[in-house]
């Protein structure tokens, strides 16, 4: 509870202290105190504060000795909240201690979880890295050019991987260097083959063809500088080699899947 005029005086007596000790504890002059302590001035919250801390040293002789550096505001919200809880300083600062220690704890604990699930994580997506083993079968039909369009016959090889190839899927051998490093030459690639108008999206890599041959390219749309129209490009992911402009007549037969990472022959 806060303190009284009457209670401030009667410590005062008991434990011999004087008011110009008690102004120095307070950083006033000992005028102020005697106004303080009179029955027509308040005592002023801070001031209420710092006497309440003195008085409970009596009972706590070898409290460690702590630096209040609040301002008058922060004093009078300190001050208001003791009354509200009907607590005395140091029941104030304990609880308030308190509350952030286990404010404090369960964030650590909140942490350490999160800190176990990633590394579980982490764990099961090593264990993901598996090799997968080649079950499946499936044949390479053709070569398809990663530069200029280009004759895309071979001989059919059968060879097997890791996966079933879906309703609509086929292997192409990539012959080339326009699109690496994504796609690199020699690799074999899963296309599906594309019959749906309108074309695919621009960013989609495409076989295209037509009476020059057939190429794997990104389709993209530029704006031709001439016309100042969008134009659907065949655009290489390799920056040493330029673009192909299709002509009129030729085709998207198929769109690209995904490259495979293993494989042997039959």
């Amino acid at each position: 509870m806060t303190p009284s005029k009457n209670d401030i005086k009667k410590w005062l007596k008991a434990s011999r202290k004087s008011r110009e000790w008690l102004a120095e504890q307070c950083g006033v002059n000992k005028r102020q105190v005697d106004n303080w302590l009179s029955a027509a001035r308040p005592v002023p919250s801070k001031a209420l504060l710092i006497i309440q801390r003195l008085m409970a040293e009596k009972t706590s002789p070898i409290s460690p000795q702590v630096e209040l550096d609040f301002t008058d505001e922060e004093w009078e919200v300190i001050s208001a909240a003791m009354t509200a809880t009907q607590q005395t300083f140091m029941e104030f600062i304990n609880s308030a201690f308190r509350n952030a220690l286990k404010e404090f704890a369960d964030i650590a604990l909140q942490n350490a979880a999160k800190e176990k699930e990633a590394a579980r994580k982490k764990f099961t997506l090593v264990e993901a890295f598996t090799e997968p083993v080649l079950e499946a079968q499936g044949q390479i039909i053709g070569n398809i050019a990663a530069g200029n369009l280009a004759d895309g016959d071979t001989i059919p090889q059968d060879i097997r991987l890791y996966r079933e190839l879906e309703k609509g899927e086929y292997l192409l051998r990539v012959n080339g260097h326009s699109m690496e490093p994504s796609i690199p030459d020699g690799s074999v690639v899963i296309m599906k083959k594309y019959t749906i108008p309108p074309i695919p999206k621009p960013g989609t890599i495409v076989q295209y063809h037509d009476e020059r041959g057939v190429t794997l390219k990104k389709l993209v749309r530029r704006k031709n500088p001439e016309t100042g129209k969008m134009e659907y490009t065949l655009h290489p992911i390799n920056p040493d080699f330029g673009d192909i402009e299709p002509m009129d007549g030729g085709k998207i037969s198929g769109v690209y899947v995904e490259t495979l990472d293993r494989w042997e022959k039959i």
